[in-house]
């Protein structure tokens, strides 16, 4: 977990770099989205910029907050005030109801992709909701958004055995890159099930996942750690993981501060 208050003494990253993983949640300017699942307090860009000052970030990636609907006023505007030289976004979209002309006015925005908001769908528990959602976004993004990502983050790693034919034959073959977020919801030694005899390994859906990453399909973010380890503040179990996702393919790894989250905690 990376705080505004751990960050102050140490430069984590003196040479600059960057943050694919963040909120900025503003509602006084922006108001939430009336059917929203949650409803954050505020993450402002003053503490936001902040942030990457302490740690040393120079660039970052705007993620679109769910409890802002599908409507990207607010992720356009908060990119402008980032800058727009320096950062790029990640929205969420209506694949029913976009336009070609409404996908480039974003991409001139500087958003580079999408999530999947499975929410949306009642597909977070579903594993049929979430195939139909993720052919979808595909669908919206081909023909329109060459070579952006698109993300999207479920609660059961057993789900993966069965997405991975989904992706591997509609979703890579279209072009987009595939990122899934924080960890992937697998989990460290610390929250796996006592049949697992804290080996990450033996978890539902592992060797599908690390399949995806070695075969070059599938993007991780290390992001939000407290989501798949007890072990605060270091998440010293979670390291397997990294590795095991390392040695299947260092290229397909990324790194999110989740912040927003991590200022709350």
């Amino acid at each position: 977990m990376i705080t505004e208050t751990n960050t102050a003494v140490l430069q984590l990253f003196p040479n600059g770099g960057w943050d694919v993983h963040h909120h900025i949640f503003e509602p006084e300017r922006f108001p939430y989205s009336p059917d929203r699942h949650l409803t954050p307090p505020p993450a402002t860009i003053k503490r936001y910029n902040d942030f990457k000052r302490q740690i040393g970030i120079t660039n970052s990636v705007l993620t679109h907050g769910f409890s802002y609907g599908s409507d990207c006023t607010c992720l356009t505007t908060f990119t402008t005030d980032l800058g727009p030289d320096i950062t790029r976004a990640i929205g969420v979209i209506d694949p029913e109801t976009i336009t070609p002309s409404q996908l480039k006015g974003m991409h001139d925005a500087g958003v580079r992709g999408i999530r999947v908001n499975l929410y949306h769908y009642n597909a977070m528990h579903d594993l049929e909701l979430q195939k139909v959602a993720l052919r979808a976004h595909a669908n919206a993004l081909q023909s329109s958004c060459k070579g952006w990502s698109m993300a999207f983050t479920h609660v059961h790693p057993e789900f993966w055995p069965d997405l991975k034919p989904v992706i591997v034959n509609d979703i890579v073959p279209k072009g987009i890159r595939l990122v899934t977020d924080h960890f992937a919801l697998l989990k460290g030694a610390s929250m796996l099930p006592v049949e697992c005899r804290g080996d990450i390994t033996k978890q539902d859906g592992f060797e599908a996942l690390i399949e995806l990453i070695r075969d070059g399909h599938l993007f991780v973010k290390i992001s939000a750690p407290y989501r798949v380890s007890k072990e605060a503040p270091y998440f010293e179990d979670t390291k397997p993981l990294v590795r095991a996702f390392f040695d299947a393919n260092p290229r397909q790894i990324l790194w999110g501060s989740d912040w927003y989250v991590a200022l709350h905690l």
